[in-house]
């Protein structure tokens, strides 16, 4: 796969709940930025979807924000640790609160 970012990305494990109306299913981030972020879940969604997400920042500070679906891939729970490019890439279209603390945590 061909990595066509204009933004580095950080390699972060976080925990966040995302949902495309109220955010209840759980995964973790595996890379972020500031226009993006990569959910390793086995839940996922159509590219093109509208996803809500509250991201668990380390200081203690949740980030919400919302995002369009922009790849996915499902894999069963088993093997999501094993397949490189599991779950979903989101793009980051509004930041609902939180948006200087998450900024400053895609600066490594």
């Amino acid at each position: 796969m061909v990595d066509k970012r204009r933004k580095g990305r950080v390699k972060k494990r976080l925990r966040i709940l995302y949902g495309t109306e109220i955010p209840s299913k759980v995964g973790f981030t595996s890379d972020i930025s500031g226009s993006g972020l990569c959910i390793k879940s086995f839940i996922v969604y159509k590219p093109g979807a509208l996803v809500l997400m509250e991201l668990e920042l380390p200081n203690g500070d949740v980030a919400r924000l919302e995002g369009r679906v922009h790849w996915a891939r499902k894999v069963p729970p088993d093997l999501l640790r094993k397949v490189k490019h599991a779950g979903m890439g989101i793009k980051i279209v509004n930041f609902l609160s939180g948006r200087d603390a998450y900024l400053e945590l895609c600066q490594g």
